[in-house]
């Protein structure tokens, strides 16, 4: 009796719990953002990147000035999309791998229910992005970019 009624208790908890697992189709989803967002910025895509991040998109990197006196450099989506549009006639950026082609590598490291955070890495142009994505209207976007360049590239 006390073991079915345990039992019961267990069952009536868990129904009311809902569960958000990570789905392969959420992983494909934030690679592809990443994607939209990185190589359609190399390809000078401007649409492509609109894919990929939100409007209310905030990236961000640590720079030092003469005196080597840390300083933040903020970049939003609008100014993301006029860097792109100049990366049209090419990316305007030592080229780290001459002859090779531009690759990406995604990581995805967490996913926990709307929310996610995955890495890209370039050794073409040097640099790495840590992107914190969120679901929007059923879309992954990429929120927040914290970038800097690959240390064997500064």
């Amino acid at each position: 009796m006390k073991k079915s009624i345990f039992l019961s208790v267990l069952c009536l908890l868990f129904s009311t719990v809902t569960f958000y697992a990570q789905t392969p189709a959420d992983s494909l989803a934030i690679e592809k953002a990443c994607r939209d967002y990185v190589e359609g910025w190399a390809e000078g895509d401007a649409g492509r990147v609109d894919l990929g991040v939100s409007p209310e998109l905030v990236k961000r990197t640590i720079g030092k000035d003469q005196d080597g006196v840390s300083y933040t450099s903020d970049m939003s989506a609008s100014m993301l999309a006029a860097a792109t549009k100049r990366n049209r006639g090419g990316v305007n950026m030592r080229d780290q791998e001459p002859g090779k082609p531009f690759s990406l590598k995604v990581t995805i490291y967490d996913i926990t229910g709307e929310f996610a955070l995955a890495k890209t890495v370039n050794t073409k142009y040097g640099f790495f992005d840590y992107c914190q994505l969120a679901k929007v209207n059923g879309e992954w976007k990429v929120m927040n970019v914290l970038w800097g360049y690959l240390p064997s590239q500064q």
